[in-house]
């Protein structure tokens, strides 16, 4: 049997239908993906099981770049009233209690203070909605505390143009491949696992996703299986396609909303 892995983001909050509205999709996928006989298990189970036969379908869910919609309801000045994604799952739960016992999804935040600041002042209106406040961290231990909802890496500081100045010695931009050496790639990613340790009392799951899904062979073949599964046990690209019982664990694949399906009938049929 399949399994697949899938990327949401809260702050792609740009009209009021599936196809805008990450909010809107999540709500109907929970419904297609159950009623399609798609069971949902956390990031961790898809890991473990990796290359192992499965008895049923399965998906696992995840969201990027943390913003504090992935946990709370927020009021759109032209959209009104987004439920948070966690608060999405519960509401879920609550209607239909026996049929996803797993729910569960994997927030990838990232590190760095800055950076997200920066995010919420340069926002991109065509994808992004962040009003001020939104990428903070004190959610991050709370939304832990839920059992639904795990805290993973996704870099220091995104390598995000917004930035005056970011951690990579070529200064590079919006191009996660460009990390290539084991001093941009502590900077990257082994700092950024340290300050989500700190931030979580050493509750961070251990995973990672490549700002962008960009990678290299470098950071796949040689630096992240060199961290240790404590630090990194598995990494996540944007290959929109199902995971393959031969695909690398630090180059899994996930399908992203609104960039790879933009419909129910789309998502199935991607997850074939």
């Amino acid at each position: 049997m399949p399994r697949a892995i899938l990327a949401y983001h809260s702050h792609h909050v740009v009209g009021a239908g599936y196809e805008a509205n990450d909010h809107v999709a999540l709500a109907r996928d929970l419904e297609v993906l159950t009623d399609a006989g798609w069971r949902i298990v956390p990031l961790a189970g898809i890991v473990r099981a990796h290359g192992e036969g499965a008895r049923e379908r399965q998906v696992a869910l995840t969201f990027d770049d943390g913003p504090v919609y992935d946990v709370e309801d927020v009021d759109h000045p032209r959209f009104g009233t987004q439920r948070g994604f966690l608060n999405t799952m519960r509401a879920f739960a609550a209607r239909r209690p026996d049929a996803q016992p797993a729910l569960h999804a994997t927030s990838f935040v990232i590190a760095s203070p800055e950076a997200r600041l920066a995010m919420e002042a340069h926002a991109d209106p065509r994808y992004t909605w962040l009003a001020p406040g939104s990428m903070g961290e004190a959610w991050w231990s709370p939304a832990i505390d839920t059992g639904m909802i795990a805290i993973a890496n996704h870099s220091w500081d995104h390598l995000h143009p917004a930035l005056p100045a970011v951690r990579h010695s070529r200064d590079a931009r919006g191009d996660f491949a460009q990390v290539t050496s084991v001093a941009d790639a502590d900077a990257q990613i082994r700092d950024a696992a340290a300050y989500l340790a700190r931030a979580t009392a050493g509750r961070a799951a251990p995973y990672f996703a490549y700002p962008y899904g960009h990678h290299n062979a470098f950071l796949a073949r040689d630096y992240l299986p060199a961290l240790g599964e404590a630090v990194c046990a598995a990494a996540f690209t944007c290959e929109p396609r199902p995971v393959a019982p031969d695909d690398s664990r630090f180059l899994l694949p996930r399908l992203v909303c609104g960039a790879d399906w933009r419909s129910p009938d789309e998502l199935l049929a991607r997850l074939g």
